[in-house]
Formats: structure tokens, C-alpha cells, sequence
């Protein structure tokens, strides 16, 4: 690949991790921030996506990462529209090759049985569930309508529940309330990912364009919600875990009221994307990317609570 990897978001959870990699491998990077941000070993660039000109920072890259997001903020304003100008000027720059974050979250798994496996051939939700999901629906068809018009390769990542230091927890154990989780269970594996996996795999499809293709990243040793809660019990949180059968769940979303139309886990679609028994398969990711072989799920855990618990003495 000739230039440097540009990177979005590269002051955000993943996009931190990225940068952080590709700059430990030996590349040049260029890293878009909104404001400032302690990225050594990368060029820094301070643009508002959505809104300013990205020229300077897109000009001459060999590819260019889409790693800003938001997962509760304004999506039409820092998912879609932002979309829309990494587009027009990944094109204007005449970068080759395009690299998208993703999410699981675009998958219809209700068109899946409980105990089977999810792999790249599910099919997409028609629309999404909520307003994350719509829009990372909405990005994907942004992107993939920017390669067929302007001709720039693109490799679309949809990533598990992504965890680290600073991001530990996810919907698909349960909500909690202070000390108390509800935790619903009904078998199957928490799509989880390292940050510092989906880093590697980010700078590798970089480097690595193949077409217009679709990667699933997920750990190799998946636990089950018992495993998780376990290891993550380290945190000191919850104090109490209530145990709620996903039978009882689904009944409860049954006979909600207008159950289409409520928030959260009284929704369906929700509670099925969440809590749905299933199976993840990453073999494209391995066949791909070659990510390292990776360590056991508790010692990963036990990693990233101390390094969070170093980074907030």
C-alpha cells in the first residue's frame, strides 16, 4: 500500500486502539480527531467530520479507516452524515481502498433459531430496531453505494460487543438498576471483541483490500453469561445478580402491550438481539485477516479491569 492510513474517530474507543496499533507496526498514520488528543507517533488532524473540509487529511492516503461513531449520540448528525462526507471525500482524494466499523447490530437474528450459529450470510434487519442500529444500517448502504459509484475498495467490519479498559460492560447480559443486574439467560456465547483485536483486524484490512467483503470479529474463546459475570464480578459490580430465564423474558414481551413500539428489552427485536441463544463464527475473519491467537476469555477480562483500574489512580 502506498500513503499513510488515515483514521477517524481516532480519539474515540476503537479508534484510539488503532491508531495505537498501526503506529506500533511501523506505518504512517494520520489521525482525525475533533479535538486534541494524545496520539504519539501519528499525524494529527483536527476536523469536525460531519462539517468540515477533510482534503489536508485525506490527500495522498493509501486508506482510510472509518472509525468515528456514536452509540447514543446524534446518529443522524455523527453517523449518517458523517458518512456521507468520508464518502465524498475518500472519492475527491481518489483513495483506493475504504475500511468501515461496523456493528453486529445490522443483523436480523430473528430470521435465526435459538442455538445457531451467526456468520456473515445472516440476513440484514429490513430496519433497524432502534436508532444505533438504523443508522449503522443506513452507513453501510452509504458506503457500499460510495464503491460501486466511485470505484474505491471497501471492507465492512461488523465487530461484537467491543470491550477493553474503559468499556467492560454490555446490553447482552442484562440491564442493571445501582447495585443489582438483572441478568437474562438462556444458553448461547456473548459476541464479545477485544478492542485490541478489532484494532489489528482494522489495520490489517487496511492493508489487505479484497473487493467489496463482509468480516465478522469475534473473540475465539466466547463465554457464556455465567463465565462473564464471573470475571467481571472483579469490577465490584453487581452486588446482587438476579437470574432471569429468557423463557420468562419472551413471555413478558408477549404480552406487553403495543410490545413493537416499546423501548428496550419490552421490544422483541431487542430483547431477541440481545439474548437470543446463539452461536458467532469468525473462520472469515481468521481466513482473512489472520488475527493472533488468543488468550482465554477470564485472563483477558482480569487484563483490562487492571489496566483500567491504572488508568483511573
Amino acid at each position: 500500500m502506498n500513503g499513510p492510513i488515515v483514521v477517524t474517530g481516532a480519539a474515540g474507543f476503537i479508534g484510539k486502539h488503532t491508531v495505537t496499533y498501526a503506529v506500533a507496526e511501523g506505518l504512517q498514520v494520520r489521525a482525525v480527531v475533533r479535538s486534541d488528543a494524545g496520539l504519539d507517533g501519528a499525524e494529527v488532524f483536527r476536523a469536525d467530520i460531519g462539517t468540515d473540509d477533510l482534503s489536508n487529511a485525506f490527500a495522498g492516503a493509501g486508506a482510510v479507516i472509518h472509525a468515528a461513531a456514536t452509540l447514543a449520540g446524534d446518529h443522524a448528525r455523527d453517523t449518517v452524515a458523517a458518512s456521507h462526507a468520508v464518502v465524498a471525500a475518500v472519492a475527491a482524494a481518489e483513495v483506493k481502498h475504504m475500511v468501515l466499523v461496523s456493528s453486529l447490530a445490522v443483523y436480523d437474528v430473528e430470521t435465526l433459531k435459538d442455538h445457531d450459529t451467526l456468520d456473515e450470510s445472516c440476513p440484514l434487519a429490513a430496519r433497524g430496531r432502534d436508532a444505533y442500529s438504523a443508522a449503522k444500517l443506513e452507513q453501510e448502504a452509504i458506503f457500499q453505494t460510495g464503491a460501486e459509484q466511485h470505484g474505491f475498495t471497501l471492507t465492512i467490519l461488523r465487530p461484537g460487543a467491543v470491550y477493553g479498559p474503559g468499556r467492560l460492560f454490555n446490553a447482552h447480559i442484562g440491564p442493571g438498576l445501582g447495585p443489582v443486574l438483572a441478568m437474562i439467560d438462556g444458553g448461547g456465547k456473548v459476541p464479545l471483541c477485544r478492542v485490541d483485536l478489532l484494532a489489528a483486524c482494522l489495520v490489517r484490512a487496511a492493508l489487505a483490500p479484497n473487493g467489496v467483503e463482509v468480516i465478522n470479529i469475534f473473540d475465539d474463546a466466547l463465554p457464556d453469561r455465567d463465565h462473564f459475570l464471573s470475571a467481571f464480578r472483579e469490577t465490584g459490580w453487581p452486588k446482587l445478580a438476579l437470574h432471569v430465564p429468557l423463557g420468562l423474558a419472551r413471555l413478558a414481551v408477549r404480552i406487553t402491550p403495543n410490545g413493537p413500539r416499546m423501548p428496550g428489552l419490552f421490544n422483541r427485536s431487542t430483547l431477541e438481539a440481545r439474548h437470543k441463544p446463539l452461536r458467532y463464527a469468525n473462520a472469515r475473519m481468521h481466513n482473512r485477516l489472520q488475527p493472533v491467537t488468543m488468550m482465554p476469555f477470564a485472563e483477558a477480562m482480569e487484563r483490562a479491569i487492571e489496566m483500567e483500574r491504572g488508568q483511573t489512580t
